[in-house]
């Protein structure tokens, strides 16, 4: 499954194989994470952070949706 996959941009495929330590969940905030800052910004990210990083970085990007529709 590449859920970053960009028709325009060939460079980079993140699969959930390649990441299966990231959850459903955490997977569906890497799409958004994708929308929201660019699939290369978040291919960096994923490359660039051991797992542990990876889990903290997508759930405070997480907090920070719910916080964001928490003040609406």
């Amino acid at each position: 499954m590449n859920v970053l996959d960009d028709e325009d941009d060939q460079s980079f495929h993140a699969t959930c194989d390649g990441y299966s330590h990231l959850s459903d969940i955490e997977w569906d905030a890497v799409e958004r994470m994708g929308s929201t800052m660019g699939i290369h910004a978040v291919s960096v990210m994923l490359e660039a952070l051991n797992r542990d990083a990876q889990h903290a970085t997508i759930a405070k990007f997480i907090q920070n949706e719910l916080d964001a529709e928490r003040e609406k």
